[in-house]
């Protein structure tokens, strides 16, 4: 073949491709646009959101049937379940880091009537930190004995940057009181929480929180454990 016929060939070989149209897969065809969502690090309460597109390149209509999540700290809400041919669409979920600490992986499944991927898969992931830590985390106590009342201190340190409020401190069990070294939280600083625990005659052992409501930070409460077995007397 002469070089005036090869650059021939190829020429008439590069129209024929540039004029044949794209087909699109038969029947629904869902696609996501980006399918993971890095949130980098948090502190525990962050409500933390994220809108996932997506995609019908198929030749009939898409739907949405139904959208479940690895946990109900999770929610999701599409813009649209019904997509036509060359549609597009949304869905925003949002993670509540409320009772989360470290690494954290959260997936939405995502259920439709496409025939080769019936269900794909969202993934929202980052680091949780805490805004306030507690030391230490839980108080544990042994060899109590019945009316005769145990002091035990918490410190409360604020890794935050915004200056944190506390309220008066509750209890779950009458067992328990608190009371607070101060009101006022600033950011790198701490407090003592003072925890006094008084077991009951009639009771085996202490199980409870000590509860401490918050303003200022982005978590509404913080919760400290206290447990604790009674000693009792031997019998005559």
């Amino acid at each position: 073949m002469g070089q005036t016929r090869r650059v021939f060939f190829f020429f008439a070989l590069f129209l024929t491709l540039s004029i044949v149209p794209t087909v699109r897969a038969e029947g629904p065809v869902i696609v996501i646009d980006n399918p993971e969502y890095n949130f980098g690090q948090v502190f525990a309460g962050t409500q933390v959101s994220h809108i996932f597109g997506f995609r019908n390149t198929g030749t009939t209509p898409l739907i949405i049937e139904k959208v479940r999540h690895s946990c109900g700290c999770t929610t999701s809400e599409p813009s649209s379940r019904n997509l036509e041919p060359g549609e597009s669409a949304e869905i925003k979920s949002t993670f509540d880091s409320s009772r989360f600490n470290g690494p954290q992986v959260k997936t939405i499944y995502l259920y439709s009537n496409d025939p080769t991927h019936s269900v794909v898969q969202l993934y929202m992931r980052g680091i949780i930190k805490k805004e306030i830590t507690q030391h230490p985390g839980r108080v544990s106590l042994t060899k109590l004995v019945p009316e005769i009342t145990v002091r035990r201190e918490v410190a409360l340190v604020n890794h935050g940057e915004n200056q944190i409020f506390l309220e008066e401190p509750l209890s779950t069990t009458p067992e328990l009181a608190a009371s607070l070294s101060g009101r006022s939280l600033p950011p790198g600083q701490s407090l003592t929480v003072t925890v006094l625990v008084t077991p009951k005659e009639d009771n085996r052992r202490v199980n409870g929180y000590v509860i401490i409501p918050l303003s200022g930070a982005f978590l509404k409460e913080i919760q400290i454990p206290v447990y604790g077995e009674i000693s009792l007397p031997p019998k005559p």
